[in-house]
């Protein structure tokens, strides 16, 4: 599954930049980047890994690890995920109420693509999307493409206000508000899930590398889902 093409950049005096040389979203640089997270996260000289979409982020503990044992390591970890298959994960099912007050650009991409808001909403929910990255506020969830019927242009001019657990649309992109804050993308819908509270032991309820389904509810049912 390797693309087998990338560059180790040193950043800063304690951490890597693994880039992949891709222009759009790679479903396989996705799987990769979390094989070598899940490699890395098994030893104990990693401060921290941050996945991007087509990047790695790889911070080293300098009083563990001398720079060239780390960028060694990660060569092993990227040539060992060549010949990795995913693990089949548990997928998190999110309910998402669509269209109406909660997806008022649902209309927009309908426009968009021909399709009706039922199509719209089928194509949505039927795909297993991959958390790749956690920004640019807490909890903002950008997962892997979504169909490419749905592609739509984010708005010119970016919402002041985006509620809390509204999912949305911006190019080829799909992704959840953790928090309400203002925001560009086309919103469809939105989940009564709390994506980020900081008044639970893990304010996350997602993290990068889960598996996420969305599943359409009613208006009602988003009033009683806890």
């Amino acid at each position: 599954m390797s693309t087998k093409a990338y560059e180790i950049i040193p950043f800063g005096d304690s951490g890597y930049l693994v880039k992949f040389p891709i222009d759009t979203y790679s479903d396989v640089v996705t799987q990769q980047i979390h094989s070598v997270i899940g490699q890395l996260r098994a030893q104990s000289n990693w401060e921290e890994l941050v996945p991007g979409y087509n990047s790695l982020l790889a911070y080293f503990c300098p009083d563990k690890f001398s720079p060239a044992k780390a960028q060694s390591a990660l060569h092993q970890a990227l040539k060992l995920s060549a010949d990795h298959k995913p693990v089949d994960q548990k997928i998190i099912d999110i309910p998402v109420c669509y269209g109406g007050d909660f997806g008022p650009d649902m209309q927009a991409i309908e426009q968009s693509s021909g399709l009706s808001e039922a199509e719209i909403i089928s194509l949505h929910s039927q795909q297993i999307y991959t958390v790749c990255m956690m920004g640019f506020v807490p909890g903002f969830t950008f997962l892997s493409a979504a169909p490419e019927q749905l592609h739509h242009n984010r708005h010119e001019t970016p919402r002041t206000v985006v509620p809390a657990g509204s999912v949305g649309i911006a190019g080829w992109q799909t992704g959840i508000y953790g928090i309400e804050s203002p925001g560009g993308w086309q919103l469809i819908g939105r989940t009564p899930y709390a994506i980020f509270d900081p008044d639970r032991k893990n304010p996350f309820l997602l993290e990068a590398g889960n598996q996420v389904r969305f599943v359409s509810i009613s208006a009602r049912a988003f009033e009683t889902v806890k």
